[in-house]
C-alpha cells in the first residue's frame, strides 16, 4: 500500500482558528459544505432526531479528509503518467490501491449513472495548469537585496548571505550596510576563536569604506583591532566593547582610539573594572563625549582583599594586627573613578556605572561636574546608600536608576548587554565543559590522581551520564580557523 500523503485539509492547524492556510484560503473553506453533510446525515437518523453542531463539523472534517486523501493519491498517479487532469477512473484506482475495495462498487454504479445523465461532464478537455518559471535569486536587483540585507545582522551577512553567489557578495560589499557593525549577542561570538572574530571584524570595517558610525563587539576585541578601527573609522560615533578582557599589552588602546576619532560620542567598556586614570585619558582625548558606559557585576573588593590577607597570615603564622584604613582614605579610594569622571567629562548626558564602588560623595561630585546628565545608572553599587537627600539631588535627571530603589523607569538608552548574552550551550557542550573541568582538576592534583590509579589519560574513564550521543572527548580539537579564511580568499576579500 502506498504511503498516505498529507491531505490539504490537515495542513493548516486547528480548524476552529480561522487562520488562513497556504494560498490565503481559510482551512474551513477547504471542507465540504456543512449543509450538504448535515442533509446526508439526516437520512440515517429518525425523523425527530437532532444532530449536534460538533457532530456535523466532525463528520464534515472526516469526509473532507477522506476525499483529499483519495484525490492526493490519484493526483500522484496522474503525475507519474504525465497527465494533466484527473478522470473518473483515477479515484477508483486510488480506492483500490489504498484498501477501500468495499466502496468501489457503489462508486462505480454512481459514476455510471452520472455519465448517462451528463455524458460530457466527466470527459471535458482538460486545461493545462500554468507553469511558473523558477526564480533565479541571483538576479534580484541590488537595491532590493540591499534592503533585505539591512534587516540582517553583521555576522549573518559575513558568514551567510554574502557567500551565496557573486551578485549577493557584491551587494554585501556595499558601504551603506556597514554603517552599524554589531557583533554582539550571537552564538558565533562564543564559538569562534578570537583571531577569527577579529578577522571578520576587519572585513566589516574595510567594507564600510570609512563610513562606519557604530562598532559593537563582545568578548573578542584586541588592542590591535582597536588600532585598526582608529585608522579607518574617522566617522565613528559609537564604540561599545562588551567583556573584551583587559588589554595587558596596551592599556592606552581605548584612549588612543578616542583621540583618533573626532566624531566619537559614545564609549562602552563594560564587565571590566577601570582605574581612575582611564577616565582621565578619555577626558583628555575626547572631553565632549556624550555617553559613557562602564557597568559590571558588583563584587566587594575590600572583603576579598581582607580574606586573602587573613589566609596569608595563617600561612605565615603572623599575629600582627591589620592596620585599619582611615575612612577618608577608604572613601577617596572608592570614589577615584567618580572624581575622574566629574573632573574630565563635563559634557556627558548618559552615564552608566552599574556595579561601581562609589559612595554618595562620588555621586555628588558627578552631579556637579556633569550638569547635562539626563540618564544615570548606578544599579548594583554596593557602597552607595540611598536616602532622601540622594534621591532629591538626583531629581533633576530624567532617568535615574539607583541600587535597590524601585521602580526603575524604563529607559531604552540604559539598555545593557550582558557579559554572556547570546551564548548558546547545547547538551553535548555541557558534557564537554564538565569533562574539561575534570581534566583541569586532575592537572592540579596530579599526585592524588596517580595514587588513585589514574594515568595521564585519566579523563578517558569519564562517561557523561545518560548521553548515548555524547562526543568522543579524546578527539576534541581547537577551533579550526582555515574554513572562514579560505572562503574569503576565494572571493578575494
Amino acid at each position: 500500500m502506498a504511503d498516505a500523503p498529507a491531505s490539504p485539509a490537515a495542513a493548516g492547524g486547528s480548524h476552529d482558528s480561522g487562520i488562513p492556510a497556504a494560498g490565503g484560503v481559510r482551512e474551513r473553506e477547504r471542507f465540504l459544505p456543512v449543509a450538504d453533510v448535515s442533509r446526508i446525515m439526516r437520512k440515517a437518523i429518525p425523523p425527530n432526531g437532532k444532530i449536534d453542531q460538533d457532530a456535523k463539523e466532525a463528520v464534515q472534517e472526516l469526509v473532507s479528509e477522506f476525499i483529499a486523501f483519495l484525490t492526493s493519491e490519484a493526483s500522484d498517479r496522474c503525475k507519474r503518467e504525465k497527465r494533466e487532469a484527473l478522470t473518473g477512473d483515477d479515484p477508483l484506482w486510488a480506492m483500490a490501491t489504498l484498501g477501500f475495495q468495499d466502496y468501489i462498487q457503489p462508486v462505480k454504479l454512481y459514476l455510471h449513472k452520472y455519465r448517462e445523465v451528463l455524458p460530457c461532464t466527466m470527459e471535458v478537455e482538460p486545461k493545462a495548469l500554468p507553469v511558473f518559471d523558477v526564480r533565479d535569486w541571483s538576479e534580484i536587483p541590488l537595491d532590493a537585496l540591499s534592503t533585505i540585507f539591512m534587516k540582517l545582522g553583521t555576522i549573518e551577512i559575513l558568514m551567510g548571505a554574502g557567500l551565496v553567489c557573486r551578485s549577493w557578495l557584491v551587494t554585501a560589499k556595499s558601504p551603506e550596510l556597514w554603517r552599524f557593525v554589531d557583533m554582539t549577542r550571537h552564538k558565533v561570538v562564543f564559538s569562534k576563536a578570537e583571531n577569527v572574530m577579529c578577522k571578520m571584524a576587519k572585513v566589516a570595517i574595510d567594507r564600510s569604506d570609512g563610513r562606519m558610525e557604530s562598532f559593537w563587539a563582545q568578548k573578542f576585541v584586541s588592542s590591535e583591532l582597536l588600532d585598526y578601527i582608529a585608522s579607518r573609522g574617522k566617522s565613528l560615533k559609537s564604540i561599545r566593547l562588551i567583556a573584551p578582557g583587559y588589554f595587558w599589552d596596551d592599556e592606552d588602546a581605548v584612549a588612543r582610539l578616542a583621540a583618533k576619532c573626532p566624531m566619537l560620542e559614545e564609549i562602552e567598556y563594560s564587565h571590566q573594572k577601570q582605574p581612575g586614570y582611564f577616565f582621565k585619558q578619555i577626558g583628555a582625548a575626547r572631553p565632549e563625549l556624550k555617553r559613557l558606559r562602564i557597568h559590571m557585576d558588583w563584587y566587594d573588593s575590600d572583603a576579598i582583599k581582607h580574606e586573602m590577607m587573613m589566609k596569608q597570615r595563617q600561612n605565615d603564622d603572623d599575629d600582627e594586627e591589620e592596620e585599619e584604613e582611615p575612612y577618608e582614605a577608604w572613601e577617596a579610594r572608592h570614589n577615584e573613578e567618580a572624581f575622574a569622571i566629574a573632573e574630565n567629562l563635563h559634557e556627558l548626558w548618559l552615564l552608566q556605572l552599574a556595579g561601581n564602588s562609589l559612595t554618595k560623595k562620588g555621586v555628588y561630585a558627578i552631579l556637579e561636574g556633569c550638569p547635562h546628565l539626563e540618564c544615570l545608572d548606578l544599579t548594583d553599587c554596593g557602597h552607595l546608600k540611598v536616602d532622601d537627600e540622594l534621591v532629591a539631588r538626583c531629581a533633576t535627571i530624567n532617568h535615574v536608576w539607583l541600587p535597590e530603589h524601585w521602580p526603575h523607569v524604563r529607559c531604552p538608552d540604559l539598555r545593557t548587554i550582558g557579559e554572556k548574552e547570546g551564548e548558546v550551550i547545547e547538551l553535548p557542550d555541557v558534557y564537554e565543559i564538565e569533562a574539561r573541568m575534570l581534566r583541569d582538576r586532575g592537572a592540579m592534583e596530579e599526585g592524588a590522581m596517580e595514587d588513585d590509579g589514574y594515568g595521564d589519560n585519566y579523563w578517558e574513564d569519564y562517561t557523561p551520564p545518560s548521553s548515548p550521543d555524547s562526543p568522543d572527548l579524546r578527539n576534541v580539537t581547537c577551533d579550526d580557523t582555515r574554513y572562514y579564511t579560505y572562503i574569503h580568499d576565494y572571493y578575494s576579500l
